[in-house]
């Protein structure tokens, strides 16, 4: 698969075409990170192929099971809920702000927004 770089290679220190918030020299400008990034392209863009066709009745519910197990053994089948969330803010002592952030006990501004706690 590969990611094809269109016009000049940026420089060493320019943020890589792939999107993956890293510089290109440590990114695509390193031939060992760079299959390693293709690598994982791929496996996305597999996963994403196959949810679509499992979303068009192309793959049984016994097929997509099957494929994703292989590329994603540890994912939780059930989708999280604000609820689940909420659960596990409790638990780590976290409140969200009016903006959603997760907010410690220990702080009194929002690291996000700046809103007082309250």
């Amino acid at each position: 698969m590969g990611i094809k770089l269109r016009g000049p290679e940026p420089g060493r220190n320019e943020l890589c075409p792939c999107n993956s918030g890293l510089k290109f020299k440590n990114c695509h400008g390193d031939s060992g990170k760079a299959a390693a990034c293709d690598r994982v392209a791929f496996e996305h863009m597999s996963i994403l192929i196959a949810r679509e066709q499992y979303k068009r009745k192309i793959l049984s519910d016994a097929q997509f099971k099957a494929f994703m197990a292989k590329y994603k053994p540890d994912a939780v089948p059930e989708p999280v809920t604000n609820k689940d969330v909420n659960q596990i803010l409790d638990s780590a002592g976290l409140k969200r702000c009016a903006c959603g952030t997760p907010i410690p006990d220990d702080c009194e501004v929002c690291i996000k927004c700046k809103r007082l706690k309250g």
